[in-house]
């Protein structure tokens, strides 16, 4: 059966545009796959190679004097950094399928043009793969897109490989479609609250932001995963495809509702089981300090109608994990100091928010840190995603910064010191509070299990007297 891929239609044009120039470009194929349909949103073109003294992931915007005009003297570690980049700025549900070119040759019937094409492929799916979290691979399928345009003759191919194989590579065939009309999609908005406390133990080789970051959001991926998710205040049936919800919301809001009218979005909850046993045995730790870890992640992802619930609810705990993982990654990038416990006795980081940036009807999403005014999120736009877009096309209020106000006033406080308790007392606290919350637990337990004998007992007691 030969896969189908659609797109839009402005697609096309934007293939056509380079291939119109008779040069070289390589770029990533992004959007979604379902068990429906595969679905493309926007072609990103790859920057033109870039390289400094700095290899780190901020120098990603740094020029180089000569570029790469030919498929074979490209770098494939600097299309997976595209494609690392970018992926942090897809919302759930999204990924990159794969890889367009515009080039004279032939990229399938050149051998060596085709190796080329096969090592980009498996570089991309090797970076996507080392940070599980940002979920860069699709776990529906192990076929990626390649697409070609020839810039003499102007006909477009496309065809997919497999990446990961252990074998030969299987070429199969793909027809790609072009949409004159714009594709349907349905939007699910979700507000996840964090507000926890992790503790900070420093071993022998120490520990550092990153490690701890690292750990907190293994803690948050467990928790996320183990929630049940609820759509417009409704559990749903995970096998029932998202269009069926769509019509039945509208029927019931209103009978007479056009079938194109465009669709509010809808509110996704996430809600997490209760754990209402405690452990048989609990390890007590002496900490050198703790992590509060509070905030509210905006969560925005784009399902195609015919997607089942259960795969528009993977999608929303996707989108949060991603979101979480990639500020955790700026964040610990931008930090001078990798060391977790400063001289103060309280420490405020701030992570980057979250905005969004439109493609076509759909929203992406790219990341300010505090300070940055919107243009910041235009120049990675326009790097990384190709995107010609205004400051006003930005939106920045589905996150709102971090209220400060609170620690200010520890600092200006002179004698904050004193409301402050030391590593020792905090590990103290939190001991003291453990046993006083298991003895509580130990003792209403033992009520509840020998209440019937209790009860006899004091009926006796009250009898003879």
């Amino acid at each position: 059966m030969v896969r189908i891929v659609n797109s839009p239609e402005y697609c096309l044009q934007y293939l056509e545009q380079y291939a119109t120039q008779e040069i070289f470009v390589i770029g990533l194929i992004l959007g979604q796959s379902t068990s429906a349909r595969e679905n493309v949103i926007h072609l990103a073109r790859t920057p033109e190679e870039k390289c400094s003294e700095n290899t780190s992931e901020a120098s990603y915007t740094l020029e180089k004097p000569e570029s790469s005009k030919t498929l074979l003297n490209l770098s494939e570690a600097w299309v997976a950094d595209h494609a690392r980049h970018v992926t942090r700025m897809l919302p759930g549900g999204m990924f990159v399928q794969g890889i367009f070119i515009t080039s004279d040759e032939d990229v399938f019937e050149d051998p060596n043009c085709f190796s080329k094409v096969k090592s980009i492929i498996n570089h991309i799916y090797k970076a996507l793969n080392s940070n599980p979290y940002m979920y860069g691979n699709c776990p529906y399928s192990n076929e990626r897109l390649i697409l070609h345009m020839s810039t003499s003759t102007k006909v477009l191919t496309c065809k997919s490989i497999e990446v990961g194989a252990t074998k030969g590579t299987v070429i199969k065939p793909v027809e790609w479609k072009f949409l004159p009309k714009a594709q349907q999609w349905q939007r699910l908005d979700c507000y996840y609250e964090f507000d926890d406390i992790y503790p900070v133990i420093v071993k022998k080789s120490g520990i550092s932001v990153k490690h701890q970051f690292q750990q907190i959001l293994e803690s948050a991926h467990k928790t996320i995963e183990s929630s049940v998710m609820f759509i417009d205040g409704e559990l749903k049936d995970g096998s029932e495809p998202l269009e069926q919800l769509i019509k039945k919301k509208k029927t019931k809001n209103n009978p007479k509702t056009v079938q194109n009218d465009t669709l509010k979005s809808m509110h996704v909850s996430l809600f997490v089981p209760f754990e209402n046993s405690l452990p048989e045995t609990v390890e007590y730790l002496e900490c050198d300090g703790s992590i509060h870890f509070s905030g509210v992640v905006s969560s925005s992802v784009f399902m195609y109608p015919k997607a089942t619930v259960s795969e528009a609810i993977a999608a929303v705990k996707q989108d949060i994990i991603r979101s979480l993982a990639s500020r955790f990654t700026m964040h610990c990038d931008a930090l001078i100091d990798d060391n977790l416990l400063p001289e103060e006795k309280v420490c405020f980081n701030e992570p980057p928010r979250r905005v969004l940036v439109p493609v076509g009807p759909l929203y992406l999403c790219d990341y300010l840190f505090p300070g940055e005014a919107p243009a910041e999120a235009l120049l990675s736009s326009r790097e990384l995603l190709d995107l010609q877009i205004t400051e006003a096309d930005v939106v920045c209020d589905v996150e709102t910064p971090a209220d400060t106000s609170e620690f200010d006033a520890l600092d200006r406080d002179a004698s904050s010191e004193e409301l402050l308790a030391t590593p020792q007392e905090a590990s103290q606290f939190m001991y003291i509070t453990g046993i006083c919350f298991a003895m509580f637990v130990l003792i209403v337990s033992i009520i509840v299990h020998y209440y019937d004998s209790i009860v006899e007992v004091f009926s006796k007691i009250l009898s003879k007297s």
